[in-house]
């Protein structure tokens, strides 16, 4: 691929304008019937609420620490022993995802934000790689030269472990409007607005047929074979690696963020602090105590679990 941006590239997703506007992102609503926070129903999260006007978009667990974005430009990490400390990233934009490797001394994060802008964060250094276009909805991928930026106006490759190294665009298939991507090694898996989903294989992005045309926000797998997608209206899909499936779960609430520790362990979270969990068999809900929407998902492991939202919504899910 060619690592040069070019001025049609910059020009086609400038164009976007994003699927998730913090303006008018979803706010806490009066609970519904499947909602989790009746006085009868015993929390299974621990509310670690930051107290800031920002809406996160973007968590990752480490097992060292836990690492927020979201809107204003925010970035906090958190540790047992210290709670959560601003790490004052060096833009303002909102920031709208997270995608993360190693802790410790071999963390490396890479953010994706409003206006074009990368940033990456290792060795306790923020470097702003903007790219010159619009938002960003999502970022994911299986290495740091491997990773994918998706927005309404399509796709930008990463080709490089620096991170101020130039990224690739490429137009998404059927002009799909994209809200995330996951990948694993170079292959990825991509979804959007009206049901819309792309899988990148061999280094070409294909659209694929989806048996929804709601929109899809958020996506995660253990495998290629083994991807879950989550959108409106308590939408869930799982892609066999050859076709999509409408699967059934039970909430209506619409869903935003999905992490799949394996093939039997995968998390949800959307409005109204809705928390589902499948063990590879059922889904079951998984009680937050909180009505927070929530956009995000990560975990170290099945057993140590973040989510984050609007209103500095952060609840960890460690059972004992």
């Amino acid at each position: 691929m060619n690592p040069t941006l070019t001025a049609w590239s910059l020009l086609m997703l400038g164009a976007c304008t994003g699927g998730k506007d913090d303006t008018s992102a979803p706010v806490d609503s009066p609970t519904t019937g499947d909602s989790d926070t009746s006085p009868d129903v015993v929390p299974v999260w621990t509310d670690s609420h930051i107290e800031t006007s920002s809406t996160f978009h973007g968590v990752y667990a480490s097992g060292q620490g836990t690492y927020i974005v979201g809107t204003e430009g925010k970035a906090y990490v958190g540790t047992a022993s210290v709670g959560f400390t601003d790490m004052v990233a060096p833009v303002d934009v909102a920031l709208r995802d997270l995608w993360g490797s190693g802790s410790g001394d071999t963390l490396n994060l890479f953010v994706a934000g409003e206006e074009g802008h990368v940033l990456n964060y290792t060795g306790d250094t923020w470097t702003d790689n903007d790219l010159g276009t619009n938002n960003f909805e999502g970022l994911g991928g299986g290495a740091p030269d491997a990773l994918y930026a998706v927005g309404w106006g399509g796709v930008y490759e990463s080709e490089s472990t620096d991170p101020t190294a130039a990224w690739t665009f490429v137009s998404a298939p059927d002009g799909a409007r994209l809200n995330d991507v996951w990948g694993s090694g170079e292959d990825a898996v991509a979804v959007g607005e009206d049901g819309a989903a792309a899988v990148r294989s061999a280094g070409t992005w294909t659209a694929t047929v989806t048996p929804v045309t709601t929109s899809l926000h958020g996506v995660s797998g253990s495998a290629a074979n083994d991807v879950w997608a989550v959108g409106e209206s308590g939408t869930v899909l799982h892609w066999s690696g050859s076709a999509w499936e409408l699967v059934t779960v039970p909430t209506t609430q619409s869903l935003w963020g999905v992490w799949a520790a394996s093939a039997n362990d995968v998390f949800v979270v959307g409005n109204n602090g809705t928390a589902l969990y499948f063990d590879g068999t059922t889904w079951n809900d998984l009680p937050t105590g909180v009505v927070n929407n929530l956009y995000a998902v990560h975990g170290s492991s099945a057993t140590n679990v973040w989510a984050v939202g609007n209103r500095g919504a952060a609840i960890q899910y460690k059972p004992s």
